[in-house]
């Protein structure tokens, strides 16, 4: 069967985690509450992706983002995450109905012992015959020099492709989101030793400026069976103003065409 689609991945940055001295090349006024919503969504709008995969979303964003997408012919989807954190995932896409969602919570566990709260939204869709099964997360942040055995992110990647993944591996895969770990870590290798292709392997370009410096963070893997022609990126710099008018999240969303003949 033949697959043409954009798909595409963006942490559009949760008001509840911006402190003004971590941007401090950014403009006050655009680090106030709910001040990015209209241009999130023109700028996700901007992407023309059938599916669209976000991270970082609260509550409100999701319902402001969700007003301003249904006009354009999108549904939203959004799994929040546990032990009270003010924010999760979300897909939208214009693909008609969903085959069906889950929110798989993956088990890792805090320093005191409670689950992490940490999800994959999935959401399944029937292109033309194909089932394609998409999932948005984001990663748990760990520190870098963690025994890899021990690091958290990793534990939720090996978690993700073993009991999503590697258990049905009769669908086309799209696994997508803020990795918290840059190209040639272990945790983005996990991906590819299970037979994933990297969109935008080989032509990696800064995705996020915290703290001035721009890292490469946000990955979108797919199916061996999909083709992947991956959208190219603006250049960041460590002085690059992040949000800005331009861009009104601390990442760059991450588009690719994929195909499958």
């Amino acid at each position: 069967m033949t697959v043409d689609l954009r798909i595409a991945s963006y942490n559009v940055l949760a008001d509840a985690y911006i402190k003004p001295e971590w941007f401090p090349h950014t403009p006050a006024a655009l680090l106030r509450p709910r001040s990015r919503y209209a241009p999130l969504a023109w700028r996700i709008l901007g992407l023309d992706a059938d599916i669209v995969c976000l991270q970082e979303v609260e509550p409100d964003s999701f319902a402001a983002l969700q007003e301003a997408l249904a006009p354009r012919g999108y549904v939203g989807l959004m799994a929040r995450k546990e032990q009270g954190r003010p924010d999760g995932c979300a897909v939208f896409h214009r693909l008609g109905r969903s085959l069906g969602h889950r929110a798989h919570y993956f088990s890792d566990r805090l320093e005191d012992g409670r689950i992490s709260g940490h999800l994959a939204l999935v959401v399944d869709f029937d292109t033309g015959g194909e089932r394609l099964r998409v999932a948005c997360t984001h990663l748990r942040w760990d520190r870098p020099d963690r025994p890899v055995e021990q690091h958290q992110g990793m534990q939720e990647a090996t978690e993700l492709i073993n009991e999503l993944v590697r258990k049905d591996p009769e669908a086309l895969w799209v696994v997508c989101g803020d990795f918290n770990a840059r190209p040639g870590e272990p945790l983005v290798q996990a991906f590819e030793a299970a037979g994933l292709r990297d969109a935008y392997a080989d032509q990696h370009q800064a995705t996020c400026n915290a703290n001035g410096t721009p890292k490469a963070i946000d990955f979108l893997f797919h199916s061996s069976a999909l083709r992947a022609r991956p959208d190219r990126l603006p250049v960041l710099e460590a002085r690059t103003p992040m949000p800005s008018e331009q861009e009104p999240s601390d990442h760059l969303p991450i588009a690719a065409r994929l195909l499958r003949d």
